[in-house]
């Protein structure tokens, strides 16, 4: 897995990611499921949740390889993001020694802030595509509970 994460890790770095980590899971005879948790946030411009979710769906639908779909959280409008890859990962990191293709699903979550001109992006990244719906259920979850609390009188967060 490290071969698989350190590539991304320096990129992510790179990027102004706020929030990196790694899941591993033991699910029994099958071994270990795993995925890596990102969140950044980025300035929009636009203060308007609405519009910057329209925006971002505009942009982000007419590509095929993507399942883009409208949200509705309890924090504001979101628009998620489903995608899947191969990937091929070089012998030398493989049991076999072969190079061999790896299937990758990530789901990615845009959510506009409704106190300023920022959005975050939430992403999941696995290649345990076998556990899809656990690792769905979980970043539902998580971007089903995000809150963006007004700043108090004093300007600290509230």
């Amino acid at each position: 897995m490290g071969a698989l994460y350190s590539a991304a890790a320096q990129e992510m770095l790179s990027a102004g990611i706020s929030f990196f980590g790694i899941g591993l899971y033991d699910i029994g005879d099958s071994g270990v499921a795993h995925c890596s948790l990102t969140v950044a946030v980025f300035e929009s411009g636009e203060t308007d949740q609405d519009v910057v979710a329209q925006g971002i769906f505009a942009t982000l639908s007419p590509d095929p390889m993507r399942d883009v779909t409208w949200l509705d959280l309890p924090c504001g409008p979101a628009v998620s993001v489903i995608s899947f890859r191969k990937l091929l990962v070089d012998g030398s990191y493989t049991k076999s020694g072969n190079d061999e293709e790896l299937a990758m699903g990530q789901i990615q979550v845009h959510i506009p802030f409704s106190t300023g001109p920022y959005t975050a992006v939430v992403t999941l990244d696995t290649a345990s595509v076998e556990q899809w719906d656990e690792f769905t259920h979980a970043i539902a979850g998580i971007v089903g509970s995000l809150e963006f609390p007004e700043p108090a009188e004093n300007g600290q967060p509230g």
